[in-house]
């Protein structure tokens, strides 16, 4: 384990911004990790855990030690005819683990293919995608103390996962390293092809799995199929710097989507199945929607826009792209732009799904 002073970040996130922390460390393995607790210069500085830096955005320099973490492995822990339970290191890349998965022909995360980032950051996001929920097939974690230097273990339950949302992105931010997740994943999935978006192309997993593969579909078809949708419909973060999905989909009451859809031609809604935040024990779920938020902002006339050096991708209205030259501040004020057009028109405040560093 080696702690560095001054280190770029610019490879560590899909943005490419470069931006300076005080001290970097890569961390390979729990034993590292305990050595890194004992040491004075992590109890002193200020902290932020790394993943594959896929859903933050760097505004500046990091005056604190930037920990990486690569803990990495796959383990089955169970195995019956029906099911196996899996445990995965943080570290590992979340669609390399998809594909994994799927070469097994085990079922319960096909749809959540080419998502980019680490598996640690997995129940940290609670990823949903393309019909398919990191939450229904999430047992428990183990995470990393940062106080007391203690491992201790999650249920489902205490994680409190809501809407691209968990007790560690907010409760618990910063006071936690994840270290490892386990995951039930079926030997006999119910295969999810419901989703379709419509948009400056109509999406649909059923439209894809017919050009592509025969009746009866397997997880490996309709992992196939939603790969070729993000591909089709989402930038290379290796060739455009981004992070995906730059905003979240609102969540309005069903009588604020009625009057968006006066204003807004075949705009789609979704159940919302996971409304912890809504702080009132009076509303059900029933009571909300999420909306197609880039259709939202593509009727405003950004979708493929620029300012400067960052811009709206020309396919997918809730994803920000730079030509490779922004810094974290432009693309904050270029979201700001997006924002305020947005709730003038809607009066809907447009949330952000990136984390700020």
């Amino acid at each position: 384990m080696e702690i560095i002073e001054n280190y770029d970040l610019k490879n560590l996130n899909t943005f490419g911004i470069s931006a300076r922390a005080s001290l970097f460390v890569e961390i390979k393995n729990e034993n590292e990790l305990k050595e890194l607790f004992s040491n004075p210069l992590f109890k002193k500085n200020k902290k932020f855990f790394l993943g594959g830096g896929s859903n933050i955005l760097l505004t500046g320099d990091f005056n604190g030690i930037v920990i990486k973490i690569a803990l990495l492995g796959k383990k089955v822990l169970k195995e019956n005819r029906r099911e196996v339970f899996l445990e995965v290191g943080a570290g590992e890349n979340w669609h390399d683990l998809v594909t994994y998965v799927v070469n097994n022909n085990w079922g319960g995360i096909e749809n959540l293919a080419f998502i980019p980032g680490t598996v640690g950051a997995a129940p940290m996001q609670n990823i949903a995608a393309y019909g398919g929920n990191f939450s229904d097939v999430f047992v428990s974690l183990d995470a990393f103390n940062v106080e007391t230097g203690k491992i201790e273990k999650f249920n489902k339950a205490e994680c409190k996962l809501g809407y691209r949302n968990s007790i560690f992105k907010k409760e618990l931010k910063d006071k936690y390293i994840i270290l490892k997740v386990r995951l039930f994943l079926s030997k006999n999935p119910k295969i999810e092809t419901s989703y379709y978006q419509i948009g400056i192309t109509r999406d649909s997993i059923k439209e894809e799995l017919e050009k592509i593969a025969k009746i009866p579909y397997g997880v490996k078809d309709v992992y196939q199929a939603v790969v070729n949708i993000r591909t089709r419909k989402l930038p290379d973060p290796v060739k455009t710097p981004t992070v995906g999905s730059f905003f979240l989909n609102s969540v309005v009451s069903r009588k604020k989507y009625e009057e968006l859809k006066k204003q807004v031609s075949e705009l789609q809604c979704y159940p919302l199945d996971q409304l912890h935040y809504v702080n009132s024990p009076t509303l059900k779920n029933e009571d909300f929607v999420k909306v197609a938020t880039g259709r939202l902002i593509q009727e405003l006339g950004w979708l493929g826009k620029w300012v400067g050096n960052v811009g709206i991708h020309d396919k997918h209205a809730l994803v920000i792209v730079t030509n490779g030259k922004a810094t974290g501040e432009e693309v904050v004020n270029f979201a700001e732009m997006v924002k305020r057009d947005f709730f003038e028109r809607y009066g809907i405040k447009l949330e952000t799904e990136v984390n700020l560093i």
